[in-house]
């Protein structure tokens, strides 16, 4: 059986990508299931039950051998422990590459919105394979949470013409109104840890001058984050200190004012955060206008240092 998961700490396009990717392959006759590298997040968790999907098992660990198809990622710190050991067959991702592999394997990368925009169109339409009304349900939630409803740079055309199919399909009539309820439900926080905050959305890049970590809050409630800032300083340093950590940083995105406020692990990653983007001080935070991506403007930034 292929084993079908997305990155640790999992968004609803990781979660919902392993899902429809695994029924594609069942339809196929190809023995496939879906795996969960860490718990949902509430946004997820709204879209299984909305749809009325059951989440996937979480795993942490699989026998050396394992076939595996990676989703929405292809880096090693970002996936599963000890990955080099497992057989991957197939990767389907919209970042830039970055794994290497010992052999030929299916490689699937578009530089769209969301990796369930790749499954849909490439997988599903193109081989006119059935979607069900819950499927496509859960591939167009998880295509509005990674354009952040196409207000995020990495929008293409594409997105949006597969987001009016799939939309037709699992009879979401509304797509802005059904867009709220998505974000909502993500900013729906509620007494959680500083820790948990932090790594809601928690990736972990190797840079020319050492590795950093980026986290990063979506929400329509700023707020929330920016009350923490005391708390969230003291655990970005802890973590830092225990993650052996060249910087971390936290950036809360206020997704319907498109702006963006960050916090650091300490006064020289303050100063690197201004100096590449032009942030300054705004709400005791590093605040930067209009920036709202961490793959399509944050990362390739530093990539650049």
């Amino acid at each position: 059986m292929k084993h079908i998961f997305g990155h640790k700490n999992p968004d609803t396009d990781s979660i919902c990508s392993a899902i429809a990717y695994a029924d594609f392959l069942n339809k196929q006759n190809i023995d496939a299931k879906a795996f969960a590298l860490g718990s949902l997040n509430k946004e997820t968790q709204f879209v299984l039950e909305y749809f009325g999907i059951e989440a996937p098992e979480q795993i942490d660990k699989l026998p050396a051998g394992t076939e595996v198809i990676l989703v929405d990622h292809n880096e090693e710190k970002q996936s599963i422990d000890k990955i080099k050991d497992l057989d991957i067959v197939e990767i389907i991702d919209h970042h830039n590459l970055k794994i290497e592999t010992n052999k030929p394997i299916s490689v699937l990368f578009k530089p769209v919105g969301s990796t369930c925009t790749i499954i849909a169109e490439e997988k599903y339409f193109k081989n006119n394979v059935e979607l069900t009304k819950p499927i496509a349900g859960i591939l167009l939630s998880a295509l509005i949470s990674d354009t952040l409803f196409f207000h995020s740079p990495t929008t293409t055309d594409i997105d949006k013409v597969v987001a009016e199919k799939l939309s037709k399909i699992a009879e979401v009539e509304n797509l802005e109104e059904f867009s709220l309820k998505l974000f909502n439900a993500k900013s729906d926080l509620g007494d959680i840890s500083v820790e948990k905050l932090i790594k809601l959305d928690y990736k972990t890049y190797d840079f020319k001058d050492g590795t950093y970590s980026i986290g990063v809050m979506e929400t329509t409630n700023a707020k929330f984050g920016l009350d923490k800032k005391e708390d969230i300083l003291i655990k970005l340093k802890e973590l830092k200190e225990s993650e052996d950590l060249s910087g971390i940083f936290f950036t809360i995105i206020d997704i319907l004012n498109e702006e963006s406020y960050t916090f650091t692990s300490g006064d020289t990653e303050d100063a690197l955060f201004t100096k590449l983007f032009s942030a300054v001080e705004k709400n005791n935070a590093l605040y930067v206008d209009k920036l709202i991506s961490r793959k399509k403007q944050i990362v390739p930034v530093f990539e650049k240092m």
